[in-house]
């Protein structure tokens, strides 16, 4: 088994899983007629797919844009990815109580994103739309479920959801990557570099981000894998997911575990 560390031989294995990881995902995306999935999870296996579909495909563009030296610009992206990596295997734990909580935290976002645009004077915030997504809220709060109010309270906010799971040093790079995400000192020096003089010099390239993306893009990969091959019918991922595991040198069973309540 080889060993993961920060070198460029391990990101050389990780872009290779990377890699084998997409291209057997879009081997079964092509083959959607014969997609199953295990009886229990029949409620969430949808949005599971989704979520997974947008893990991978996200985990292709950091890939793509970090070899030709964009890995900075594309760091939204890879925030989204971790956040997402965690979140799949939060919605198969949750079962149908964490997809009430997904509609409970985006009907929030809807009713902030309706009132701005009734702030701006836009056409269309009035209407039997609201009204649906008020009464939903307003039946929610009048008979709240505490299992639902768990699981929204954490995944509306990234540093409760990595906590929730024994992670919560994986919120510092997340952290890290929002300074690429908004309007920052980090973006306003992302194209810049020391003129020796003291002063900056131009550049035309931003600076290089290391190593980092696609040595934990590759984990997050083989993270959400686990959790889709414990879904879909016959597990068609374990052998691929226990060879890569074993490439890039990282434990077989790579997945989010719940840290349990004292």
């Amino acid at each position: 088994m080889s060993e993961f560390l920060h070198d460029e031989a391990t990101a050389q294995r990780a872009r290779e899983v990377i890699r084998k990881l997409i291209a057997v995902r879009d081997e079964i995306a092509a083959s959607q007629s014969g997609i199953a999935f295990e009886g229990a999870h029949q409620a969430v296996a949808p949005h599971a797919w989704s979520w997974w579909m947008f893990i991978t495909d996200s985990a292709r563009i950091v890939l793509d844009e970090a070899e030709k030296g964009y890995g900075f610009v594309v760091a939204p992206v890879m925030r989204n990815l971790m956040n997402h990596a965690t979140a799949l295997q939060w919605l198969v734990e949750g079962g149908e109580s964490a997809l009430k909580a997904v509609d409970a935290y985006s009907d929030e976002q809807l009713i902030k994103l309706i009132d701005n645009v009734r702030r701006v004077g836009w056409e269309g915030a009035d209407g039997p739309f609201e009204q649906t997504v008020r009464d939903a809220i307003a039946a929610r709060d009048a008979n709240p479920d505490l299992a639902v109010t768990k699981l929204y309270n954490e995944i509306k906010n990234a540093e409760t959801l990595l906590t929730a799971y024994g992670m919560p040093e994986g919120y510092v790079p997340y952290r890290h990557l929002s300074s690429y995400t908004h309007t920052s000192r980090e973006t306003a020096r992302l194209y810049l570099a020391a003129d020796g003089q003291g002063g900056p010099a131009l550049r035309d390239t931003p600076r290089d981000s290391g190593l980092n993306d696609v040595l934990w893009a590759s984990v997050c990969l083989i993270q959400a894998g686990r959790v889709m091959d414990e879904i879909l019918a016959r597990h068609p991922f374990t052998q691929v997911l226990d060879e890569v595991s074993a490439h890039l040198g990282v434990p077989q069973k790579l997945l989010p575990q719940r840290r349990k309540q004292k």
